[in-house]
């Protein structure tokens, strides 16, 4: 069905509501810290979420074909069915690392990712068609990301905070692959907005994107007051990035 201008609104308000009012509260209460380490334990269960989307568009395996119906497995691997389920995935990763490791829970909750992500992405990767495509858009985003943190320091230290410059990346990951998949592969960009600023120039979205996050990320800095919710904020820019920055290459491999 794709996306329009109403329910990205709807999906977007949603997501943020769930979690900033539900997700956050919940996890802040309970003494999670949502810094560098746990945005990278958080990375797995990103990258499971990202290859169960590829497979579905895909076909890759015969009994997860998209459908509306929860009770099928193709519901749970594409929006809205597949953040519910990473959602619980990652919960549930959470508690049982902690469960195992109070503290330091951050490499068991990783290692949970990992184990949850290892077939499915290694399904997608054996099918891979085309690794160029794949791994176009990861060197550009490291290339860019680099030069954008050389070149911002002049000015201002916000990428020298380290979720900041994972949250950048992240977003650029996700620009820089739509745009190399509109532009070569012949994809369409599913987002109404994206998509009428793809047709005008590539590199304008990528660089309209990449102001924004800026933008976004320095309000962070100077608005909130509360800490873990601004590393927080930050966590949900690096997991939105990357989940369709990921799901974008990994489409562009099978492609």
């Amino acid at each position: 069905q794709g996306y329009n201008i109403v329910n990205t609104l709807v999906y977007g308000t949603a997501l943020i509501a769930v979690a900033f009012f539900v997700v956050f509260p919940l996890l802040h209460k309970r003494g999670i810290k949502f810094d560098e380490r746990f945005a990278l334990a958080v990375m797995p269960y990103v990258i499971l979420g990202a290859s169960l989307r590829a497979i579905n568009e895909f076909g890759l395996v015969p009994f997860i074909q998209k459908t509306i119906n929860p009770l099928e497995p193709g519901f749970w691997s594409y929006t809205p069915g597949v953040w519910f389920l990473i959602f619980g995935i990652t919960i549930f990763g959470l508690w049982l690392s902690r469960k195992i490791k109070k503290e330091n829970y951050h490499k068991a909750f990783a290692l949970i990712g990992a184990v949850s992500c290892a077939l499915p992405a290694f399904i997608c990767l054996a099918n891979f068609t085309n690794w160029l495509a794949f791994l176009a858009p990861i060197f550009l985003t490291a290339l860019l990301a680099l030069l954008s943190k050389f070149f911002a320091k002049r000015f201002t230290k916000i990428l020298e905070n380290r979720l900041n410059l994972m949250a950048f990346s992240g977003q650029l990951l996700d620009s820089c692959a739509t745009a190399v998949a509109v532009t070569f592969f012949s994809f369409r960009e599913q987002h109404p907005i994206s998509g009428a600023i793809l047709s005008l120039s590539p590199l304008l979205f990528i660089a309209i994107k990449a102001a924004i996050v800026l933008l976004i990320l320095y309000y962070i800095g100077k608005a909130f007051t509360n800490k873990n919710l601004a590393d927080f904020a930050r966590l949900f820019i690096i997991i939105l990035g990357f989940a369709t920055g990921l799901a974008s290459v990994f489409k562009l491999g099978l492609a």
